[in-house]
């Protein structure tokens, strides 16, 4: 590693192979230098070389007087054990020394003598992989043999440089230090115009917006009318003139007229909002769901997780109520401001004075205010991530006695998180107080106005309402002010969400010119001098890789851990775009596709099989494409049925996340029966086997015999007898 131990790792090890991560693994266990290891199938994913040399210098060299109980599908190791116990349905079935259990003969001695077989094919390959190593330095291998396999076409007009894969992808700061997690951006000043234009417009434009602002000066309007209504319609003595019946008709006009205009606002309001705040989910999502890779690899899952959850429940629920509220102060204000200016017309002298005033508490609170909330929303999202982590991994987290420094840490999250709380509330408290004293002054002002002045000056059936005005001052004043700033900081989560909803995203999912509905129907791959990098600013990992593939045959790849293997699957499946170079399948070009007909029409089965919550027919056939018929096949010939019949609720039995509820062998097996009912013409296995049992390996590589017997089949695999069956085998050496 170019940094060593100050390599940063990212989310979940992301930027680190199976192998690597294993390794690292054992490193962390044997660092604690305690009396009792136990190993749980630490040497699965890396290949037969370096499963070797762990085996010999960690297990038996570093903890040779160390009590070791390790599990392992790995049957090769065991001779060298000084007991074991061979487990069945829960229980114990054998146990004894390696030579005692062998004797008996049993399940065991089958086991045993296929990874005899084994051992045999990798002391072999090590000899072929020597003389390969030997010719480093050409350009070409010859068309003809490549490990011994016959009829492989490869030319290597440049290399796999993937020693350390995407652990190369990281930046250089200051002296020996990596950093892969970019800083998370933050704006800073104001909220720009163009976020508020993009939320009053994105539902419906501003047609709709233009009636919904008519309906509230209407509304204000009719309102301060009914009250001058009342001041001059009721006599300050008692006078023969008037009239009770026309006084309380037309005050019943203008208040029913305002209940109905008021009515218009009260229901145009939360359809925007919701219209919005839909439109707002739904592009974020499908920004996230077509970023590239690299993305992943950057942003911790936190960061998303804030955005969909805290923001987006921002403009769920509080924007735009927030937004009808200020809209109804702003013209409330304007309301009691007019009306007082008109009966008390001195208390004008007042207005402009004070609406310096409070144009700088406001200034001056916002700017203090809108920054804290930006950095409330950034400090939560490590608090979220941290949390998930730690639930994931608390098993390793109590192995290792880390509870208190996970406690720490996550309490140092939670306290600079809640420092912003804090100081967001202080300073909401900080302006309510001056805004209450402001609102005070104007309504001792109005009254002393009255007092001091002229009866004559001042229409005396306009105080009563004066007054009333200026009581109500204080409260609009205070919303107004306060409202603009509360919109304004929730119009942060408007600015993050924008700033996901542009993030860089693949190519073109839907392109016009569609391939033929039978593509592939050869499976016929050819790679033109092959360049890839995991994003513009990083070095090549693979250089130049050049290789043809015929249609129907069957392909290894294999290599030591890191050497570029998983990287070309990655290429064809377009989630890393080619830097350089081409990849054609049935004679087209796979970067001239729509992402969605190339991935839907090849198959893959990964290393680390992956299922989601729901039930078993939803994991085998998402899109609802085939019958109930179909799906049993396809379980039978992946000798699940009988377990799935013995489940009362049979294809409904429910999955829990990740498949938590199966076992890894049958969780495998899934996959690959999702991989079937798809009837790809090509199949792609990465190391798919790595993890599984030496049974659960035989099952998959007769299905793949029997039922991909016409496709084009290319398996990474570090077992060797996973590929003694293919047609063809790409030594990928990590040059």
């Amino acid at each position: 590693m170019d940094f060593g131990d100050q390599t940063e790792i990212g989310e979940k090890g992301i930027n680190l192979s199976g192998g690597q991560k294993q390794r690292i693994q054992l490193a962390r266990a044997i660092y604690q230098d305690k009396d009792v290891y136990l190993l749980d199938d630490v040497l699965s994913a890396v290949d037969a070389h370096t499963g070797s040399h762990l085996f010999k210098e960690c297990i038996c060299g570093i903890l040779s007087g160390k009590t070791v109980l390790l599990v392992t599908h790995q049957v090769e190791f065991l001779a060298q054990s000084d007991l074991i116990l061979v487990m069945k349905d829960g229980k114990i079935s054998q146990a004894g020394r390696y030579e005692e259990i062998l004797v008996r003969g049993s399940d065991f001695e089958a086991l045993v003598a296929a990874h005899n077989q084994a051992m045999q094919l990798v002391k072999s390959d090590e000899g072929r992989t020597g003389a390969l190593l030997e010719r480093k330095g050409k350009e070409m291998f010859e068309h003809g043999t490549i490990g011994g396999v016959e009829s492989l076409e490869v030319r290597l007009s440049g290399s796999a440089d993937m020693s350390m894969e995407v652990l190369s992808d990281t930046k250089r700061i200051g002296d020996g230090v990596s950093k892969l997690i970019e800083i998370e951006k933050r704006e800073t000043g104001r909220v720009s115009a163009r976020a508020y234009r993009v939320y009053l417009t994105k539902a419906y434009g501003w047609s709709v917006l233009i009636v919904l602002l008519i309906s509230q000066v209407i509304w204000q309007i009719l309102l301060v009318l009914s009250n001058f209504w009342i001041a001059d319609e009721i006599p300050a003595d008692a006078r023969d003139s008037y009239d009770s019946t026309k006084f309380i008709v037309v005050y019943a006009i203008l208040n029913v007229a305002s209940c109905f205009i008021i009515m218009i606002r009260i229901f145009l309001v939360p359809v925007i909002g919701l219209k919005t705040s839909q439109l707002f989910f739904f592009q974020m999502l499908e920004s996230i769901i077509r970023a590239p890779m690299s993305f992943f690899d950057t942003t911790p899952s936190g960061r998303v997780l804030s955005r969909f959850s805290s923001d987006q429940t921002n403009i769920d629920f509080m924007l735009h109520f927030y937004m009808g509220i200020l809209l109804g102060t702003i013209l409330t204000g304007i309301g009691i401001v007019v009306p007082i200016c008109i009966s008390a017309w001195p208390t004008i002298i007042l207005v402009i004075p004070l609406g310096i005033l409070y144009y700088s508490y406001q200034v001056f609170f916002i700017h203090s205010s809108r920054e804290i909330t930006r950095l409330d929303s950034i400090t939560k999202a490590p608090a979220i991530y941290h949390f998930s982590e730690t639930i994931a991994g608390i098993e390793t987290i109590r192995c290792f006695w880390k509870e208190k420094e996970f406690m720490q840490k996550n309490f140092n999250n939670l306290n600079s998180n809640m420092k912003m709380d804090f100081n967001n509330n202080s300073a909401n408290e900080w302006l309510g107080l001056r805004l209450e004293e402001m609102g005070v002054f104007v309504l001792g002002v109005t009254g002393l106005v009255f007092v001091i002045l002229p009866s004559n000056l001042i229409k005396t059936d306009y105080v009563g309402l004066a007054l009333s005005y200026a009581l109500g001052l204080n409260v609009s004043l205070f919303w107004n002010v306060w409202m603009y700033c509360t919109v304004e900081n929730k119009m942060v989560s408007v600015e993050r969400i924008e700033q996901f909803t542009n993030i860089d995203k693949e190519a073109d999912y839907i392109i016009k010119d569609c391939v033929p509905s039978n593509w592939p129907s050869v499976g016929k791959i050819i790679s033109k001098r092959l360049k890839l990098r995991y994003r513009p600013s990083t070095p090549l990992v693979l250089k130049g890789v050049t290789f043809t593939i015929a249609g129907g045959h069957k392909v290894g790849i294999v290599g030591r851990t890191g050497s570029g293997k998983s990287s070309l699957i990655l290429a064809i499946f377009r989630l890393v775009e080619p830097a350089g170079g081409e990849i054609i399948i049935d004679d087209i070009d796979i970067t001239s596709m729509r992402l969605h007909d190339l991935r839907s029409r090849l198959g893959i089965i990964p290393q680390e099989p992956v299922l989601f919550q729901g039930t078993l027919r939803l994991n085998l056939d998402p899109f609802d494409a085939y019958s109930d018929a179909e799906i049993w096949e396809v379980l039978q010939k992946c000798q699940l049925d009988k377990i799935v019949r013995e489940k009362p609720e049979r294809l409904s039995t429910p999955v829990m996340d990740y498949g938590e509820n199966w076992s890894l062998g049958q969780r495998q097996l899934l996959c690959f029966g999702r991989t079937l009912l798809k009837k790809s013409k090509i199949l792609f296995l990465d190391e798919a086997t790595a993890s599984v049992d030496a049974q659960t390996d035989r099952v998959i590589q007769e299905l793949i015999r029997e039922q991909f017997q016409n496709c084009t089949v290319v398996s990474i695999a570090h077992r060797i007898p996973t590929v003694m069956d293919s047609d063809e085998v790409l030594v990928m050496d990590g040059e």
